[in-house]
């Protein structure tokens, strides 16, 4: 309960009035928040430019440990650690939720660190494609689709949904299989292309097993997708793969 002012003339003291919004001012004992330490590793991953074997991968590890567990013994051996256990930085930020709960699992606040990070470096990319436009710079493409794919344990199909001036209508997942399969059928991607008024279409699609190179299958399906899609005046521009940091473009390579 709120208790009212007393009556009578002039201001209440400052100590009353913070009775009333529920706290009480203590002069005395305010206490200054230590300033926040340096984070040299923001505009790393503001670039997300995290790949095996660069020094840079421990040092971005160790500060955000250090941040996010200052109590924790030895940041700098976890973060090696965990490095030599996922390969890369960018391997452990996509790693499924089961192995990162394993390796993490008693410091909730690192694993919740490492999912936010992973987020905002996928939003980055994306931000930036929808400025310039998907087509517009490939490079900034393939960053993005490395980001959303390229550690992925289980093979799934991704679709990109373009208008006629290349700008991203969305990136949606449209099929989700097997470690070496996944179903995919064309009037699925060519049903959600007319609901979204689509021009143009670039398939992605991950191989868990780290080579990228196309199969028959993969190549059979292209061709089912683009035929399909030529009948309602829809192009595919490109199907890419992915793999463990490399990447496969069919139309690159001349199977469409």
């Amino acid at each position: 309960m709120v208790n009212r002012l007393p009556k009578g003339k002039g201001k209440p003291p400052r100590s009353e009035l913070a009775d009333i919004a529920g706290f009480r001012l203590q002069v005395g004992a305010v206490q200054v928040m230590p300033s926040l330490p340096d984070l040299p590793f923001l505009p790393g991953l503001a670039e997300a430019r995290v790949s095996v074997g660069l020094p840079d991968d421990h040092m971005l590890l160790t500060q955000m440990i250090t941040l996010v567990a200052p109590r924790h013994p030895s940041a700098d051996a976890w973060a090696t650690s965990l490095l030599r256990q996922f390969g890369s930085l960018a391997a452990l930020l996509s790693a499924p939720d089961q192995a990162m709960l394993v390796v993490v699992g008693q410091t909730p606040a690192l694993r919740v660190t490492l999912r936010l990070v992973q987020e905002a470096a996928v939003r980055l990319h994306k931000a930036r494609l929808s400025r310039t436009g998907v087509l517009a710079d490939r490079a900034q493409l393939r960053a993005y689709l490395s980001a959303v794919l390229a550690h992925e344990r289980v093979e799934q199909v991704r679709v990109l949904f373009l208008d006629a001036a290349h700008r991203l209508l969305a990136d949606e997942m449209l099929g989700r299989g097997t470690v070496d399969h996944t179903p995919i059928y064309p009037r699925e991607v060519m049903r959600r292309a007319l609901e979204l008024e689509a021009r143009l279409l670039v398939l992605v699609h991950n191989h868990p097993s780290g080579d990228p190179s196309p199969s028959q299958d993969d190549i059979l399906m292209t061709q089912r997708i683009t035929q399909a899609a030529s009948l309602l005046g829809v192009t595919v521009w490109d199907h890419i793969i992915i793999g463990s940091g490399r990447l496969c473009s069919l139309k690159e390579e001349g199977f469409f």
